[in-house]
């Protein structure tokens, strides 16, 4: 999926509420270069949520991203998708997270996870 395409899922397959409003911010990638880091509003209330309780530092994961690029996903797509692994471990885990409930597509995603390691 290109910026096109993930910027289209992003703006048409998510909820129409403000915690999924779309937000760019730039950050350094690897080379040192500003690249624009475009994620939803939870995201980013993620990340700051992350960062504040000393949990992670969101510029060395954008740099690691770019360093060490999945296939098919942009570099916001790799990192939204490290976001919502992040917090679904947490809670399942029973670890602190920022909300109460799990985030969106966490039902399905703890089935089949669970699935396939078990089969490993």
């Amino acid at each position: 999926m290109d910026q096109k395409e993930f910027l289209h899922f992003l703006k048409h397959k998510m909820p129409n509420h403000p915690s999924y409003e779309i937000v760019p911010r730039p950050y350094k990638n690897a080379k040192g270069v500003d690249e624009i880091i475009t994620l939803m509003r939870t995201h980013w209330d993620l990340v700051a949520w992350l960062e504040s309780n000393a949990e992670i530092k969101f510029s060395e994961w954008v740099v690691h991203c770019d360093k060490h690029p999945h296939e098919g996903m942009t570099l916001s797509h790799q990192l939204m998708y490290w976001l919502w692994f992040e917090e679904c471990e947490r809670f399942r885990r029973g670890m602190p997270t920022p909300n109460p409930y799990p985030p969106m597509g966490y039902g399905g995603w703890t089935d089949e996870y669970h699935a396939k390691a078990s089969s490993s």
